[in-house]
């Protein structure tokens, strides 16, 4: 139904004397839109064509059939209308029927006073529009159950498609930081070793969207990395293949942005493909620098192919993986973290274990943007080799 106002709230007023009827129609005409009808069966017609009628008063002793029946046949139609019986009698039966039967507002004798049955009404309105603002309310706390647990379920997801705990390898230090902008979120990252490669192959990914589609969208993507990563794929033809198969089984609005890299720990040796992530950066003897490694994200472009970037970490390099929620974050003016400010915070906490080191770049953020809301996911993944 509509949202109603106090001037657009119809009274129904069913009586078979013509005197009562008129008597009826006056009392109400300068308040509210008055329909009137002269027998039950006219009443239930009028009530067929006006889903908005907020109150019905009805004469208990009709020839066609009673009041309270005719209040009975109206609660499935109208179930928030405020029902109110008039009778020339007191029949304490058919009192209790219209109470128990019929949830009858207002039980009144006649000859009955207008302004006193003006203001019954009037507490009816009221109590009809509590009903309905009752009914709203509850909608709306079922949607939002509803909701949550769809975001416990999407959660539940995420947390099995991202992994448990950071692979540990000897000369080596891994940690991730992850926040979701919402309950669930669309970044993603992942590992996994290639034994008869000797190689790690390490995934950081970011969907479009928020929210539970790009985290369900993201469970898809990770399922299909962990089917290609048994393959012993190049980072390149990884993300061709990732971004074929989503273009022939996925039609959805949906895009993946990935950076894909294998790292041979026995020589340091790396190579890279990125399919629209920002570009990682190496800190090598106190400089930073961006690999520059790009791409198409995947999902979008048939037959895209990749670009691959070899390049050796030594011992004492830091490399630093990140989501453009970590540069995009706003402060509470509108002014983004950036690139520069990043960087600067990476250089501040080269010299931290990599668990801390993901730590203090997220805790700065934090800081730009004085705890507020962020818009984007931010995942920050930290890979050094040792001294």
């Amino acid at each position: 139904m509509k949202q109603q106002t106090m001037e657009d709230l119809k009274v129904l007023v069913v009586d078979d004397e013509v005197a009562n009827l008129q008597k009826l129609r006056r009392t109400f005409v300068d308040r509210y839109p008055v329909l009137a009808a002269a027998s039950g069966r006219e009443a239930l017609d009028l009530i067929a064509r006006n889903d908005d009628i907020a109150v019905i008063i009805a004469d208990q002793r009709m020839p066609d059939m009673t009041g309270v029946e005719l209040l009975r046949h109206t609660r499935e139609i109208l179930p928030d209308a405020i029902r109110i019986i008039l009778t020339g009698y007191t029949d304490v039966d058919v009192l209790m029927e219209a109470i128990n039967g019929c949830k009858v507002f207002r039980y009144v004798v006649k000859p009955w006073d207008p302004p006193d049955l003006l203001m019954t009404v009037q507490r009816g309105v009221e109590a009809y529009r509590l009903a309905l603002e009752n009914a709203k309310f509850r909608k709306e706390l079922i949607r939002r159950e509803r909701l949550a647990r769809e975001l416990e379920i999407a959660s539940e997801i995420q947390r099995y498609i991202l992994p448990p705990r950071c692979p540990e390898i000897a000369g080596f230090e891994i940690a991730v930081e992850y926040h979701p902008a919402r309950e669930v979120g669309g970044d993603l990252y992942d590992f996994d070793w290639d034994r008869e490669a000797g190689a790690l192959q390490i995934v950081i990914g970011d969907v479009s969207g928020k929210s539970i589609p790009a985290a369900l969208y993201g469970a898809v993507f990770s399922g299909q990395l962990r089917t290609l990563f048994t393959q012993s794929l190049s980072p390149g033809a990884t993300l061709g293949r990732a971004n074929s198969s989503l273009i022939a089984r996925y039609q959805v609005s949906n895009y993946v942005a990935a950076a894909c890299m294998r790292v041979k720990p026995e020589t340091g040796a790396c190579v890279l493909a990125n399919s629209g992530m920002p570009f990682p950066y190496l800190m090598r003897e106190g400089e930073i620098l961006p690999l520059s490694a790009s791409g198409v994200p995947l999902g979008l472009i048939e037959e895209t192919t990749y670009d691959e970037l070899p390049f050796q970490i030594e011992e004492g390099d830091l490399l630093i993986f990140a989501s453009d929620g970590a540069t995009d974050a706003m402060d509470p003016e509108g002014r983004m973290y950036e690139e520069h400010r990043f960087i600067e915070s990476i250089r501040r906490h080269s010299s931290e274990n990599a668990v801390q080191l993901v730590k203090s770049l997220y805790r700065e953020i934090c800081e730009f943007t004085h705890n507020s809301d962020v818009h984007d996911d931010i995942t920050i993944l930290a890979l050094r080799r040792s001294a």
